[in-house]
């Protein structure tokens, strides 16, 4: 991505509610405990959680780029998968529009280092602790052990909302 134009072609998912929701796995967490409790319902009720539904494409340049979504242990929910939807198939504006956010606020990193890794729709925290629906776009700039990753977070509507980062 050497610039902040996009083939619209190349940047953008179609019909990702009807060609990429059957590809979505559950992302299952790594302890054995932790299982235990969250496929219990008792603890459900108690501790209201959710889990992210991924899965990968090739777009543009970037290979494998991760789209998660949020859900439940049963399903992404609709809500974000309408989302996804919606935002993928407009992709390239929401990388332009997320690579110039950047770029106002770290000028001296070249524009065209950054790497696309992750789309994720669900639920943000934003920095003054309100909850909100929205997107992040995830990019990787450098090359490990140097390698740094920031999140551009949008809100549903697709106006930025802020960024965080730091070193992978």
């Amino acid at each position: 991505m050497s610039r902040f134009e996009f083939c619209e072609q190349n940047y953008t998912i179609s019909n990702f509610k009807q060609n990429w929701y059957q590809k979505l796995f559950l992302s299952k967490p790594l302890d054995e405990h932790a299982t235990e409790k969250w496929n219990s319902c008792e603890y459900e009720a108690e501790v209201p959680f959710t889990r992210q539904w991924f899965c990968s494409a090739d777009i543009g340049e970037c290979e494998e780029v991760e789209i998660t979504v949020e859900g439940n242990s049963e399903k992404p929910y609709e809500e974000f998968v309408e989302m996804a939807d919606c935002i993928l198939k407009q992709l390239h504006i929401y990388l332009k529009r997320a690579l110039e956010y950047l770029k106002q606020f770290i000028p001296a990193q070249k524009s065209g280092a950054y790497y696309l890794s992750t789309v994720t729709f669900g639920r943000l925290l934003n920095f003054d602790s309100n909850i909100l629906a929205g997107f992040t776009l995830a990019f990787v700039y450098g090359d490990y052990p140097n390698a740094f990753q920031y999140k551009v977070k949008f809100n549903k509507n697709g106006w930025p909302i802020g960024f965080e980062g730091g070193p992978l």
